[in-house]
């Protein structure tokens, strides 16, 4: 294939990638699905605008701070939901929700462009920064958090927008413009961690590039200069952007909001093993670079990118004295990627801050390989093959989510007043669709998260003796729940016999939107080896859609749980008594 044909290619698949970030921004028809996007779009609704900059920067009056709007837990960066709610008043018809996602699509497109720019810096050619462009655009991570109002997209564009201004600022000759691009890295970090704190970590990144500057220039004075012109702009752009880090209102000050380290001292305690913190039960005991590296390729990247990544991290250091800037997006994975694998929570979306300097890597091996007679054929067949996984994906957002339809099946198949059970931490339907709305039914909730005791198996066993149906809307707990034994011994039996039928329920619908290649003539299912979470679900596993379907149930709960959840509706067809029902769980004495 000739160098124009490539790249023809290559920018079709740019788009490609750009145009399955915006399609289907609705895909929850503005039912709140996600409950990051819920709580974010609550408490940016609830913020007001302040009158002027002192009363903006004051913590303790601003009505721009959720503490004081009623929101005493609050960990997330507050500059994605200022941008959001200025943006919002010249538009009031447009909800925050959808201007939130229409956000977040455009950084996440932003970053497609800044790759290619990046690309060529690092490696003095357009073809490497092009083939990144396209690497990224393809990734699936990134297309599903553009579809979502949180954090993470504007945080990832501002630390990739960093980065090229660090690149900028170590590969310039003039004293002037080194120092000026430092300043802009400070800036744009600090808008970074203004969206998420946690991109704090990228200030390794800029210190490697503050040693690289030093040693090529020879000059420590303009490595030390260039560096407290990196920490002033980064401390004002930082008290603009999250004034609420701080505890009062002056311009310069070092005293922290002990309401904010508080709310990090929350969170860090609710990941405690004792603390039964639902959301963390599933990582309990996970082995972090295993379990990562299999959701990552089977999911985040997808199998033919991931190939091409894991590769390009083992060839990038043997090409380092040639291009040495390779160093600073292997320096960029190593930090970020570290200190995430340290963590207790380990969903696939907190290692998306990896997938730019991923791509990064990726693009350059692809290259090489394209210009190496014997591969030429078989780069261009993995960039054949990248379009594959993300344009099965994005078909989601194009079909019904699948509560909705699961909605719509209740109302027309379950006889109004009877008893539905939804599961204690998850979102409960059927959603309401004009005068069709839940309180047509009576409902009850199964507390499954709490610790296995006598006496909640006592007051469970009473309730699914009075139900007529079990509605499980995701794989959220009896994927997370089954992967703690040590905990939930009884729950574990629970939710073997529920889908066995042992319990007297039988399964009679399940709705599910998974990723799909429609093909006529072809109705196949694809599942992965040796799934683990949410396994017990296997058995009764359907394959309605046409074509190829990528079978994801099994993945991170993270992954689909929000998007693409499977729901499956129990009937009880066999009606047993509470003692009945006690005696087939058989608790443990003393438990």
């Amino acid at each position: 294939m000739k160098i124009y044909l490539l790249t023809l290619y290559l920018l079709l698949l740019c788009m490609a990638g750009v145009a399955f970030r915006f399609v289907g921004l609705n895909w929850d028809r503005g039912f709140l699905l996600h409950p990051d996007e819920r709580f974010v779009s609550m408490v940016t609704q609830d913020l007001t605008l302040p009158a002027g900059i002192r009363e903006y920067l004051d913590t303790a009056s601003s009505p721009f701070n959720p503490h004081n709007r009623g929101y005493g837990f609050f960990v997330y960066g507050t500059f994605p939901l200022l941008l959001t709610k200025y943006l919002a008043q010249f538009n009031p018809e447009v909800s925050v929700l959808l201007l939130g996602r229409l956000l977040s699509a455009f950084a996440d497109t932003a970053v497609i462009l800044l790759l290619f720019l990046i690309g060529r810096r690092v490696f003095g050619r357009f073809l490497p920064g092009l083939i990144a462009s396209a690497a990224y655009s393809l990734s699936v991570l990134p297309i599903q958090l553009s579809h979502f109002y949180a954090v993470d997209t504007f945080m990832v564009f501002f630390l990739v927008a960093a980065f090229y201004f660090l690149l900028i600022a170590i590969t310039s000759r003039r004293l002037s413009i080194c120092v000026l691009f430092f300043g802009l890295t400070g800036i744009f970090l600090a808008f970074a961690i203004a969206s998420k704190v946690s991109a704090v970590i990228f200030a390794v990144v800029v210190f490697v590039g503050l040693i690289f500057l030093w040693r090529q220039s020879r000059s420590l004075i303009l490595a030390i200069l260039a560096g407290v012109v990196f920490v002033i702009a980064g401390y004002f752009s930082l008290r603009f952007t999250l004034p609420y880090l701080f505890a009062d209102n002056r311009l310069i000050t070092f005293s922290l909001n002990p309401k904010v380290l508080e709310n990090w001292q929350q969170l860090q305690n609710l990941s405690n093993r004792d603390a039964y913190f639902p959301p963390a039960v599933q990582w309990f005991n996970v082995r972090p670079a295993p379990y990562v590296f299999e959701n990552l390729t089977l999911w985040g990247l997808g199998i033919p990118l991931a190939i091409i990544v894991w590769l390009s991290l083992l060839y990038s250091p043997f090409v380092l004295r040639r291009h040495p800037l390779i160093a600073l997006p292997l320096v960029a994975v190593m930090a970020l990627g570290g200190y995430q694998l340290f963590q207790t929570a380990q969903p696939v979306r907190y290692y998306y801050p990896l997938f730019p300097f991923f791509a990064l890597l990726a693009g350059f091996l692809i290259y090489w390989l394209f210009r190496s007679p014997g591969f030429r054929w078989l780069s261009v067949t993995l960039l054949l093959l990248l379009i594959i996984w993300p344009a099965s994906f994005a078909g989601i957002y194009i079909r019904p989510h699948s509560r909705i339809t699961a909605s719509y099946w209740i109302y027309q198949h379950i006889p109004w007043g009877s008893i539905l059970a939804c599961e204690h931490w998850d979102d409960c339907i059927p959603l309401p669709f004009g005068s069709l709305t839940s309180s047509l039914f009576t409902h009850l909730e199964l507390p499954l998260y709490g610790p296995d005791t006598r006496q909640k198996w006592q007051d469970l066993s009473g309730k699914l003796s009075r139900l007529d149906y079990i509605l499980t809307t995701s794989n959220r707990l009896y994927g997370s729940i089954n992967s703690v034994p040590e905990k939930y011994p009884v729950t574990i039996r629970y939710y073997d016999l529920l889908f066995s039928g042992g319990l007297g329920f039988t399964k009679v619908s399940e709705f599910t939107s998974r990723p799909n290649i429609p093909l006529k003539g072809i109705h196949t299912c694809l599942i992965p080896p040796f799934i683990h979470y949410g396994s017990v679900a296997l058995p009764l596993q359907e394959c309605p859609l046409p074509g190829i379907s990528f079978v994801d149930d099994y993945a991170d709960e993270t992954f689909t749980v929000y998007d693409h959840p499977k729901v499956i509706i129990f009937q009880n067809t066999g009606r047993k008594s509470q003692d009945e029902i006690f005696s087939l769980l058989s608790p443990p004495d003393g438990s």
